[in-house]
């Protein structure tokens, strides 16, 4: 696989697990802690959208966890171009540099 696919469907991986994860939290704000009056009524919402909280619970932490792991292997196949930009940043920053260096963009 060339890395423009594997780039193409790590960041379709992480967008969905984005998805997932923000929704997921969504519901968690919109449903509340759970409980009614105080916890006396311990039936209340213990169901969202048909799906246990303690379902949703696990499913935001997974995908949660894919997403971190999306990212970090994103930040790992781009490094060599992350360490360029910011070489030519702190150069930028330093005003030492003389002519325009090009980072390779690798898809």
């Amino acid at each position: 696989m060339n890395k423009a696919k594997l780039n193409y469907l790590l960041d379709i991986v992480i967008a969905l697990a984005f998805l997932l994860s923000a929704l997921s939290g969504l519901v968690f704000l919109v449903a509340g802690s759970g409980g009614y009056q105080g916890g006396r009524n311990t039936a209340f919402r213990t169901q969202i959208l048909g799906i246990s909280r303690e379902t949703w619970s696990d499913l935001h932490t997974w995908v949660s966890l894919v997403m971190i792991a999306g990212v970090v292997l994103h930040l790992v196949l781009h490094w060599n171009w992350i360490v360029c930009i910011t070489k030519q940043y702190v150069k930028t920053w330093q005003k030492a540099k003389t002519k325009e260096e090009q980072c390779p963009v690798t898809a």
